[in-house]
């Protein structure tokens, strides 16, 4: 809690500013009131002397009125006004040790202020720079681990089996290339391609683009030698043929215990690359040889931030990961080891960096952060400045107080002035630093509010649908019991026993927000969890008149977990049934097809299209169409990472002339089985 200031400056905190203050002004000036009665007759005594010997008085100021009226003012004016209440002639001390001691007192108050204020500021840095790296680290990971299931999966392709079995067929090098063309087409990796075991590229995935690999041996390269010996590889170069740089994945395609080929992808890294720039600090990614291959600076860009040994230089020149890159150092020295991944350094061009680093993609690379320094020692050298000045302050109205040291009344009074404002200082501190103790516990409070918002979102979405069901059900019942018809009633009461189980098994699947769900896939019958979803929302349906048409293979079975897939379903219709509301045609059409392994289930509903704005987004959190109370914008967002948990996929596209479609894709039962 925190008083109103009062006339005199003071800004009291847990007790009310001008009680305090004239408590305090009281007390001290009775003393005063006291004292000056005390003295008064032995400073008449020595005026009197004074005059009768013709001298210099020793003082001459006066003590009752003008002392009580000094203690009235604000701190700041008693060291101004104690100089003009002081009287001359009084032996001086000696000056030129006060002043060398007062000046090296000011240095060292500045110089300490600086260095404190100095290594917090590193300090900031540094924990500043480990968030950065916690939040580049894991981005970095997941785009290097994105594609790395794709190339295992060419080995159970009969295409590819053929194609390694007759490498020189020039019609099956052509078909590969068009097979892998379209399966790359879907992942979106930079380039896709089978190798032979002699090095010589066999199919890509860019057969129609200038700079395939195809037709050229790539034996030297390092991803390929580790596949063909340890079974996979890794490397991060510049494209032999494309000369664009990418990191590569490579894994060696076994049959029958025999290595008959490699398959490999490569990835593009400029989007990492893009999202540092413009960003507070600069960043570089070192890969083994601690050449620095993704930058913040383009002059940073394949130059070592230490010289090469000539180990690593003879790796180089063979397998040339760096193009024609010229491989000078950086030429940074490090100044002072802060701790394990942290230091301080200057570059080559004088500029002083913290640094803080972080071992990325299975320790191999390292993720390093710079921070300028100047900034933070401009900051430190402004704290040490404004230190010295309060310092220089603080000794110099130590020394006028000092100068009067015969002057009791006047020594007194300044020193109960200055234990009076040190007191109030002393209260101030306590009272800020409950303030800053409090909003620290307010901001830690907003935060587990804020998470605790979020998942309450989640669960209200979750559970909305079921719940509406339930209460149509109970309705239903109720009504059912009046008429009699009982055995139509026990049938809608055991439709909310099933309504009830559903929903604590929707509660169970809320943990994919944090964890991967540890029940195994199985087979689902896509026509029976259909059903299941068009009855929870039977009573939208029927009192929306709208018409719903399913086409579905018999039998079609897909590789899913029952929940969470009927979950998928239900949020996608209810959507659907949201979207034809404003159309008098409202009509659903649902089909459900086979598509070589995968299944694929197609919403369509002919309300209105999607803005194309909102189509980019349309599944990232809290992106929504409906008005405020009736959708939170996490139903699309939770189906994309369910299906995506299946190994499948979600997307959504308008219709012409008006409606939306979306499109569910999921492994299909058997294809599942043969894979394993």
């Amino acid at each position: 809690m925190t008083g109103q200031p009062n006339s005199d400056g003071d800004c009291g905190g847990r007790f009310p500013g001008p009680d305090f203050s004239s408590r305090k002004r009281r007390g001290m000036m009775g003393s005063l009131e006291r004292r000056a009665k005390k003295w008064t007759p032995v400073f008449r005594e020595n005026a009197a002397k004074t005059k009768e010997s013709g001298a210099a008085p020793e003082s001459s100021f006066p003590l009752g009125s003008r002392w009580i009226n000094l203690m009235r003012l604000p701190f700041s004016r008693i060291l101004t006004e104690i100089p003009a209440l002081r009287a001359a002639g009084r032996r001086p001390y000696r000056l030129p040790f006060l002043a060398g001691t007062a000046l090296a007192l000011v240095v060292l108050a500045a110089w300490l202020s600086y260095a404190i204020s100095f290594r917090l500021g590193l300090e900031r840095l540094q924990d500043r720079a480990q968030q950065r790296l916690d939040v580049e680290a894991a981005r970095l990971d997941g785009q290097l681990e994105r594609f790395e299931f794709l190339p295992s999966l060419l080995v159970a392709s009969p295409i590819i089996s053929r194609l390694l079995d007759d490498p020189d067929n020039a019609e099956l090098r052509s078909s590969a290339s068009v097979f892998l063309e379209s399966i790359n087409a879907v992942a979106g990796a930079t380039n896709l391609y089978i190798l032979g075991v002699s090095g010589m590229t066999l199919a890509a995935a860019d057969y129609r683009q200038p700079g395939t690999p195809l037709g050229r041996n790539l034996s030297f390269r390092p991803y390929v030698i580790d596949a063909l010996k340890k079974g996979r590889g890794r490397f991060f170069g510049v494209g032999v043929t494309s000369g664009r740089p990418g990191y590569y994945q490579s894994y060696a395609l076994v049959s029958d215990g025999v290595t008959r080929g490699v398959a490999a992808v490569k990835v593009n890294l400029d989007s990492i690359e893009r999202g540092w720039q413009g960003g507070v600090g600069d960043i570089l990614l070192a890969d083994e040889h601690d050449v620095a291959i993704l930058v913040s600076r383009e002059q940073w860009r394949y130059r070592p931030v230490r010289p090469l040994s000539p180990q690593a230089l003879a790796e180089i020149s063979t397998a040339l990961p760096y193009g024609g890159a010229d491989l000078r150092p950086l030429r940074w020295k490090e100044k002072v080891q802060l701790g394990e991944g942290s230091a301080r350094i200057v570059t080559g061009d004088g500029h002083a960096f913290m640094t803080s680093s972080r071992k990325v993609n299975g320790g191999a690379w390292r993720l390093i952060v710079l921070d300028d320094e100047a900034p933070t020692r401009q900051k430190a050298i402004l704290f040490g400045w404004l230190s010295g000045l309060s310092a220089a302050v603080l000794l110099l109205a130590l020394l006028i107080a000092i100068q009067r040291r015969r002057a009791i009344r006047q020594k007194l009074a300044s020193r109960e002035a200055l234990q009076a404002a040190y007191d109030m200082l002393e209260i101030k501190v306590q009272e800020r630093t409950a303030e800053l103790r409090a909003a620290q516990g307010e901001l830690v409070h907003a935060g587990k509010l804020a998470t605790l918002g979020q998942m309450s979102a989640g669960i209200v979405h979750e559970l909305n649908q079921p719940l509406a069901a339930i209460q149509s059900a109970a309705d239903n019942a109720a009504v059912l019991i009046e008429r009699g018809h009982y055995v139509e009633a026990r049938d809608n009461v055991a439709r909310v026993g099933n309504l009830v189980r559903r929903m604590g098994r929707l509660t169970k699947q809320l943990r994919v927000f944090a964890y991967k769900s540890g029940e195994p896939p199985e087979e689902i019958s896509v026509e029976k969890a259909l059903q299941e979803a068009l009855t929870l929302l039977r009573a939208r349906i029927k009192d929306g008149g709208i018409s719903v048409t399913m086409d579905v293979d018999p039998g079609l079975l897909a590789v899913a977990n029952e929940a969470r897939l009927e979950q998928v379903f239900t949020n996608v219709l209810a959507n659907a049934i949201d979207a034809v509301e404003v159309v008098e045609e409202k009509a659903i059409d649902i089909r459900a097809s086979r598509q070589g392994d995968r299944c694929e289930i197609v919403i369509a509903n002919s309300g209105p299209c999607i803005p194309p704005e909102m189509l980019a987004c349309l599944f990232e959190p809290f992106v929504t169409s409906k008005p405020a109370g009736k959708g939170l914008g996490l139903g699309l967002m939770l189906c994309d990472h369910i299906v995506r948990s299946f190994g499948g996929r979600l997307s959504a596209q308008n219709l012409t002339p008006t409606g939306a479609a979306f499109l569910i894709e999921i492994p299909v039962h058997d294809a599942a089985e043969g894979a394993r």
